[in-house]
């Protein structure tokens, strides 16, 4: 075993190099290599310098996991950047003053698990006893089939780390079906692979066993025909899409809900009756309830679905008991100062907020954009951060950007951003998601606007101003 000690100081260098040579190994200090491989070095482990490198040793690891001899790594620091990185570097941190035979025990777990580290061709080829090869369809057939019989450890560890991660097909996944080079098991499998499904999820698919598919997935993903990335890699697909937003909804209403109340919870005013609790309820589930989320591979955010869903039970169930109600008012009365609200406000503003909108979509509906742009101002002070009011006075406020001589494209692009992380974390709102579809249009984006305005009826058909939307944006209803 060859082991390349990559420390950047001279005494710990030479010191650790005497060391391991006694206890065996073929050990060589190279500070030179402290920053990072330089292309000529052999070895089978390499030890890296977590103090020195701090911030970069995930850079640095990743660099030495590309090296063409495939080394394990092995860290050795005691500074907190070292402790920090050392998990983001996906490697064994071990400290300075740690015990020989601590640190030759890391070396050759490091040696054992090299091949496992990461998801790379060359990679790939060393844990297959295939020679080096570039990465080209000319061996394929021949890597492939080795792939198909490699101790399956290696897929295993490699894909732990990467088991909440989402698989997206790449160009290269339709070459190789293209070029038959899947088996029938494979190809089915593979099917599976939408960018929308993460790798814990399509090991369980079928119709390959856990131990084909993984197999399957470590080969794939070592060739490029397939990315793996924590969040989901693009919104290319209707299901990408959907996926995305779901995630981003469900960490913004994880935040959005902290220190809230339960008029905030469901999303209505203080005067709420039975039916708009009710419906309320109802529009929180469309997106949020266990039922609708399930059809969803949520991956690491999947746990923020029952408590949040847990909490709407239980707002709609004291919202919907008066006495209970009239109790939780009283606590709210005594709390309201520690609470984050954007619905616990007082019927008056409440009322104001509700008839300055009207005005304001009135005028809206006859062209005049100064007035209603005033009117909707004055519903946003008077009950700010309501779905409805801010999204048609972010509306309203670009048509009189635009008619002050401003870009079009960039006031709108401006606009719907505002818009879009004031929604996050919100029920659909049909009317907001309308002002948001047309904001999305008039920034050139009609894949956003369609999706937007597609959402926005389906929660509810009638909604004003979407029929004429829908089809000016040629979108099936």
């Amino acid at each position: 075993m060859q082991v390349l000690i990559a420390l950047a100081d001279v005494g710990p260098g030479v010191q650790l190099e005497e060391a391991l040579q006694q206890a065996g190994f073929t050990a060589t200090w190279d500070a030179a290599a402290a920053d990072g491989p330089r292309g000529g070095e052999t070895a089978t482990v390499v030890v890296i310098d977590a103090d020195h490198l701090g911030k970069r040793m995930a850079e640095v690891a990743e660099a030495w996991r590309d090296h063409r001899s495939v080394p394990g790594i092995v860290a050795i620091g005691s500074s907190a950047a070292a402790r920090e990185q050392a998990p983001r570097a996906r490697l064994t941190l071990l400290a300075s003053t740690a015990q020989l035979s601590t640190l030759a025990a890391a070396i050759r777990d490091a040696e054992r698990l090299r091949l496992a580290t990461g998801m790379r061709w060359h990679v790939m080829r060393a844990a297959t006893s295939l020679p080096p090869a570039d990465n080209t369809s000319a061996v394929w057939e021949q890597t492939l089939a080795a792939a198909r019989k490699v101790d399956i450890e290696i897929p295993r560890a490699a894909l732990r780390w990467h088991a909440q991660h989402y698989a997206t097909p790449t160009a290269m996944l339709d070459q190789l079906r293209e070029e038959r080079l899947l088996t029938v098991p494979e190809l089915a499998t593979s099917a599976h692979i939408d960018g929308a499904s993460t790798i814990q999820t399509l090991v369980r698919c079928g119709p390959l066993d856990g131990v084909g598919a993984a197999r399957m997935l470590w080969m794939l993903a070592s060739m490029g025909a397939i990315d793996l990335t924590p969040e989901v890699r693009d919104v290319a697909t209707p299901a990408r899409r959907a996926l995305d937003e779901l995630r981003s909804h469900l960490r913004g209403r994880n935040a959005r809900l902290e220190k809230s109340t339960y008029y905030d919870v469901l999303e209505i005013g203080t005067q709420a009756e039975y039916d708009e609790i009710e419906d309320a309820y109802q529009r929180v589930g469309w997106r949020y309830s266990p039922e609708s989320t399930a059809r969803y591979d949520l991956s690491d955010v999947a746990g923020l679905v029952q408590p949040m869903w847990d909490l709407v039970e239980k707002a709609r169930g004291v919202l919907i008991d008066h006495a209970a109600r009239g109790k939780y008012h009283d606590w709210l009365r005594k709390n309201l100062a520690t609470l984050r609200t954007v619905w616990a406000i007082e019927p008056g503003p409440a009322k104001l907020a509700a008839d300055a909108f009207a005005r304001g979509q009135k005028a809206l509906g006859e062209g005049d954009a100064h007035r209603a742009m005033s009117e909707l101002a004055t519903a946003c002070r008077h009950h700010p951060g309501h779905p409805d009011y801010e999204a048609n006075f972010a509306w309203a406020r670009l048509r009189v950007q635009v008619a002050s001589g401003k870009d079009q494209r960039e006031t709108a692009t401006t606009e719907r951003r505002a818009l879009e992380q004031l929604l996050l974390g919100c029920r659909p709102w049909p009317r907001a998601l309308v002002a948001l579809a047309m904001l999305c249009a008039s920034a050139g984006d009609a894949d956003s606007a369609r999706w937007h305005l597609h959402v926005a009826l389906q929660i509810d058909p009638n909604v004003p101003a979407g029929a004429a939307l829908a089809k000016r944006l040629g979108l099936r209803r």
